[in-house]
């Protein structure tokens, strides 16, 4: 059904951008997109334009996020926001990601309290906010767990291990998040809130002119390279549209307010991502089993977001091997 309702998705450009984009119109709203630079999404745009017609999406230029302000043009007239973009630069300084990922986050809310119109906001957290791939540990998480640990790791002064600057990324998805609630509970705002938290994205692209971010991951064991990826512990994985998907279900159904929807379908690791590959292209010559990667034990219901599927009309989860096999379709692989 088709709604004259628009959304706007900041970081319409990305892997996971692009697909939240994709489902809102899918679901019959109309799309915004913001892009550091507009060029940047003319594949995409071309591809929803011959997908869903033309008129269904615009596409605006925000080309720093994290200044006061940066959105006040983008959301005005809009009925919902789904802020996925972050600062993606993966740096080890923290100073140059934590802050300037918060700011983005309390600049657009701020954008958002004047405009009348917005009914919600959708904030795209990570699992790296609830906590970093722990191996072989058995634990529980829910909507009340925090990454504090790598809040505190991020800041500790120099020098910086390899994987200092997941740290980083994990903290200021942790720190911004966080703004999100405290901006919730100190400024009352007018629409809901609600943050998705996705763990790794499998899954198709919007167009292979457009491959980033985990887009590249099946790519990469596709052509043999799975060193590359070890520093990508075990841990839970979701295919992309999923993730579009609850980002639509927190706007559609209004009753959903002030969740932390979890994006964790099953546990894998490479060994995994392995397996299937060699079962849906068993003709291609695949590495061998990486010894010694061990598994994500952790525990966390996911009961109320399977439900939010199907409500949208789906039978639940998107499981591993379609998501890798429509991954590869994708890239023509």
């Amino acid at each position: 059904m088709a709604s004259n309702h628009i959304v706007l998705v900041t970081g319409i450009s990305g892997f996971l951008g692009s697909h939240v984009a994709d489902q809102f119109l899918e679901a019959g709203y109309k799309v915004r997109g913001t892009a550091r630079e507009v060029s940047k999404v003319d594949a995409i745009k071309k591809a929803f334009d011959s997908k869903y017609g033309e008129g269904r999406v615009e596409v605006v230029a925000v080309p720093d996020i994290t200044v006061e302000g940066a959105f006040d043009e983008a959301v005005k007239g809009t009925h919902a926001v789904a802020h996925v973009a972050s600062i993606m630069s993966f740096d080890k300084d923290p100073a140059k990601v934590i802050p300037p990922t918060v700011n983005a986050t309390t600049s657009i809310l701020n954008s958002c309290l004047s405009i009348s119109s917005i009914k919600s906001f959708v904030y795209t957290s990570s699992s790296s906010a609830v906590s970093m791939p722990k191996p072989n540990v058995p634990c529980k998480y829910d909507s009340n767990s925090w990454n504090d640990d790598d809040v505190k790791a991020a800041w500790k002064p120099e020098p910086w291990d390899e994987n200092h600057q997941w740290t980083v990324y994990a903290a200021s998805k942790t720190e911004a998040e966080k703004a999100l609630w405290k901006f919730r509970d100190e400024k009352r705002p007018h629409f809901t809130i609600n943050s998705v938290l996705p763990a790794t994205n499998f899954g198709p692209v919007i167009t292979p002119d457009t491959v980033s971010s985990t887009a590249n991951f099946v790519p990469m064991i596709y052509g043999g390279n799975v060193g590359a990826l070890l520093g990508v512990l075990p841990q839970y994985y979701i295919d992309v549209r999923d993730t579009g998907r609850l980002h639509v279900a927190a706007v559609k159904f209004l009753e959903v307010e002030n969740e932390r929807l979890f994006g964790w379908v099953e546990p894998y690791n490479w060994n995994t991502v392995l397996t299937v590959l060699r079962e849906i292209r068993p003709q291609h010559q695949f590495p061998e089993n990486v010894p010694g990667l061990g598994e994500d034990m952790s525990k966390v219901s996911t009961v109320k977001e399977e439900e939010l599927l199907r409500r949208l009309g789906r039978i639940g989860w998107i499981k591993l091997p379609q998501a890798v096999e429509d991954g590869l379709k994708s890239m023509s692989m």
